[in-house]
């Protein structure tokens, strides 16, 4: 007679963390049960295989031989999705119009530029119905002025409580040294990112990224009152078509670096997604920098009002 099976299942798995507790508690359990068989199965993951079964070798050796002998890995797709992609992904969450919508008007105020509805639909580049109903959002909140033709936004009246209120928040993805990691600080992570950072022809991968946040904001302002480098921020420029973020993009920035994603653990690197067409093509010192109204948001998501504030009365033309 065969020996009891315990069976164990993992569907879309993102990262090795969730991967690595799921195979400890399989062998805990495997432990306390005698001869059981146990198994593992791993359906549809969005991370790589390879990976998957480096994370599982990497473990084996921590556990008991007893233990160990008696796991068993399997990793299944379903053939229902297309997931083979070429680097470990994360899916998307579909454009929030709001944010898109707060961040060009404040752009357009620190540049000086005024901006109407019609200006507002080209840039965002999506049917009327869901910007208008966006901005309405917004100016019940109180955050959009209406002037003639004309929409204003004063970055002085954003703040992140009213951001959240209004449900212009921003889709972030962050990303933390996984376990057992050589961990780095930002300040060496944003040293390895700058070459990466280069004005290129390409539209994909890295030429789809700006440097943001307090290292962008230290460029254009070197008098802000700014010390050190609490993490390093990006922002990523996609097409509204896009709606899987390859993570394996962060492996060039550090072997270590993995997905992380709860919004309530700390993480050193952090890339804001952007949808409209309005590029951050800013060319800084052979660098391609976010746009100015990405760096002032970076900053209050940050937690660092004041410097916001300084920053966009210093960069306003």
């Amino acid at each position: 007679m065969a020996a009891p099976l315990h069976q164990s299942t993992l569907r879309n798995l993102r990262n090795t963390r969730d991967l690595r507790a799921e195979i400890v508690s399989l062998a805990a359990q495997l432990a306390a049960a005698g001869e059981v068989q146990g198994r593992m199965i791993v359906i549809d993951p969005a991370i790589h295989e390879a990976t998957i079964r480096k994370e599982w070798d990497s473990l084996m050796p921590a556990i008991a031989p007893s233990v160990r002998a008696r796991m068993h890995l399997d990793i299944e797709r379903s053939g229902k999705s297309d997931e083979r992609l070429p680097s470990d992904t994360v899916p998307l969450e579909r454009p929030n119009f709001r944010y898109e919508i707060l961040r060009l008007l404040i752009e357009a105020d620190l540049r000086g530029e005024k901006m109407s509805v019609k200006q507002m639909i080209g840039s965002i580049e999506a049917s009327q119905t869901p910007v208008r109903t966006a901005l309405e959002g917004l100016r019940s909140a109180g955050m959009v002025e209406e002037k003639g033709a004309t929409l204003y936004v004063r970055p002085e009246d954003v703040t992140t409580e009213l951001l959240a209120k209004a449900g212009a928040v921003p889709t972030t993805l962050r990303f933390r040294f996984e376990q057992g990691a050589r961990i780095k600080p930002p300040a060496h992570l944003l040293q390895r990112c700058l070459p990466l950072l280069k004005p290129v022809a390409d539209n994909s991968g890295w030429g789809r990224m700006a440097l943001s946040g307090v290292a962008a904001a230290r460029e254009d302002v070197p008098a802000l009152d700014l010390i050190g480098l609490p993490r390093l921020d990006l922002v990523a420029q996609l097409s509204h078509r896009i709606s899987r973020f390859e993570t394996g993009l962060l492996r060039q920035l550090d072997d270590g670096l993995e997905y992380e994603p709860s919004v309530l653990v700390p993480a050193p690197v952090v890339i804001t997604i952007v949808r409209a067409k309005l590029m951050r093509a800013r060319h800084d010192n052979d660098r391609v920098s976010a746009l100015k109204s990405d760096v002032f948001l970076s900053l209050l998501d940050i937690g660092l009002r004041d410097q916001a504030l300084q920053y966009a009365r210093a960069v306003r033309e």
